[in-house]
């Protein structure tokens, strides 16, 4: 992966706290948990691929071998 610019990991991040956040500012207490709960879960994997989009662009800066490309023996 050739590195970026763009903090996209960071940016995706942003997004998924917005998600997780929106169930709370945006629905009244005593609304249905359904569409709170989806947002949670939205949120929650958006989180997901925020965190492995950030550690793929930490190792694509620093140049460090990731697990496919180390080849020494254990």
């Amino acid at each position: 992966m050739s590195p970026s610019r763009r903090p996209l990991g960071a940016a995706v991040s942003g997004v998924a706290a917005l998600l997780t956040a929106a169930p709370t500012m945006v629905f009244p207490a005593d609304s249905p948990t359904e569409p709170k709960l989806m947002l949670l879960a939205l949120g929650t994997v958006l989180f997901s691929v925020a965190v492995v989009r950030m550690r793929a662009e930490s190792a694509a800066i620093d140049g460090r071998p990731t697990r496919d490309q180390d080849i020494s023996d254990e």
